[in-house]
């Protein structure tokens, strides 16, 4: 029964959880309405057919945040702009139902309000923003919080469902010394979720499958071989999704309505367009999740889902900072949406330690110490800079 009491939510917790929902819907909703990427997926949406699936799929691969706004607009009979931040602003607060949920269920002992704060926090931030380095405060850095871009913010949520279901897969099965198989239920759910990103925006998977893979090489060494019947799981898991993905690859890029020229190596040459330093825009939009790895890594915290976190991160660094398309397309930085994806994981996982080191039931008659000051300052440096970015954004009218 105690328990149970437990994981009751508080009055607080409803009333924070509430005010969060509220705030981000109206961040999605309003940014929605100057995002500078919003108004050709629009038409894009008022272009679908949905009675034609082969040609609708072939026009737009990518098509979930379109046929979601496209519904909106025949169901409410509004304008396209109202209902795409409709779709939008809904979208962000399903993420944040999700990341609350999945922190509820995997650091135990938890107040409510504490996951609900720090969940609103986690999807407010943004990267350090110092106006003499660099005068914008998302071009060049990036956010773990995108806003003007519709297809990414489609996408973000199913993400984070499926990076929490394999994390869990995969520490189980090293729990029980990989003798059990994948439980086929958990298996067909996260493959169907891999599919369903794909038709949201393939570039989570773009991070996810050379991600999945490392992990299993590195474990096949450590454990001798034990995994190898886990990663040949995980790989017909993601067989589905990969057909997908290699679809959408072949219309996007060798297609009749192609407007790429190709892809080619240029190292350094798109990451590096907006920033007088891609180290230094790095550590001002990783700041916190860096500290809470060194700090969880003091403290002997690090889970093996912090760390597939990390390899997706780092596969969407090798993406981001090596490969362009041809052309006109060059700079647009299209490579570079698996990071920020992973960027959002890897702070998301960051916000779970922090909660873990200093709010949790293992806290109980321990001191914060100096590591929970010097990481509370650095997320409000986060914080802050993120909610001017906002103000940048719906104030300003930027539209990126």
């Amino acid at each position: 029964m105690e328990n149970i009491q437990k994981r009751k939510i508080s009055g607080t917790g409803w009333i924070l959880i509430a005010i969060s929902l509220m705030i981000l819907f109206t961040c999605g909703f309003l940014t929605a309405l100057v995002g500078i990427d919003y108004g050709p997926h629009e038409e894009i949406a008022l272009s679908l057919t949905p009675r034609d699936p082969v040609g609708l799929f072939k026009a737009h691969p990518e098509p979930l945040w379109h046929l979601l706004t496209y519904a909106a607009v025949k169901i409410l009979h509004c304008r396209v702009e109202i209902a795409a931040g409709l779709v939008s602003g809904l979208l962000i607060v399903l993420t944040y139902i999700i990341a609350f949920s999945a922190i509820r269920r995997t650091v135990p002992g938890l107040e409510s309000h504490e996951i609900a704060g720090l969940d609103l926090v986690l999807h407010l931030v943004g990267a350090v923003y110092v106006p003499m380095f660099n005068k914008e405060p998302y071009l060049g850095q990036g956010t773990p919080n995108i806003w003007h871009n519709p297809t990414t913010i489609a996408v973000r949520p199913i993400a984070l469902l499926i990076f929490v279901l394999t994390a869990s897969i995969v520490i189980q099965a090293k729990k029980e010394e990989f003798e059990n198989s994948i439980p086929a239920g958990r298996a067909v759910l996260t493959s169907i979720l891999l599919i369903l990103s794909c038709l949201a925006k393939p570039s989570f998977v773009q991070v996810f499958y050379p991600a999945i893979f490392t992990l299993m090489v590195i474990w096949l060494i450590m454990y001798k071989g034990k995994n190898l019947r886990t990663a040949i799981q995980l790989m017909l898991m993601c067989l589905p999704s990969l057909a997908v993905m290699i679809l959408q690859f072949v219309i996007a890029f060798y297609g009749g309505n192609s407007k790429s020229g190709g892809i080619t190596l240029a190292p350094f040459v798109v990451a590096g367009a907006r920033t007088p330093s891609i180290a230094i825009s790095m550590l001002l939009l990783l700041a916190f999740p860096l500290l809470m790895l060194i700090l969880s890594a003091i403290r002997k915290s690090v889970t093996w889902g912090d760390i597939f976190a990390w390899l997706m991160l780092l596969w969407g660094l090798v993406w981001r900072l090596f490969l362009a398309e041809k052309g006109e397309r060059t700079y647009h930085g299209n490579f570079s949406w698996g990071y920020m994806l992973a960027v959002y994981l890897v702070w998301y996982t960051a916000v779970r330690s922090y909660l873990k080191l200093y709010f949790s039931e293992q806290m109980t008659g321990n001191k914060r110490g100096v590591g929970f000051v010097l990481a509370t300052i650095v997320l409000a440096l986060h914080l802050v800079s993120g909610i001017y970015y906002l103000i940048y954004l719906i104030a300003l009218g930027h539209g990126m």
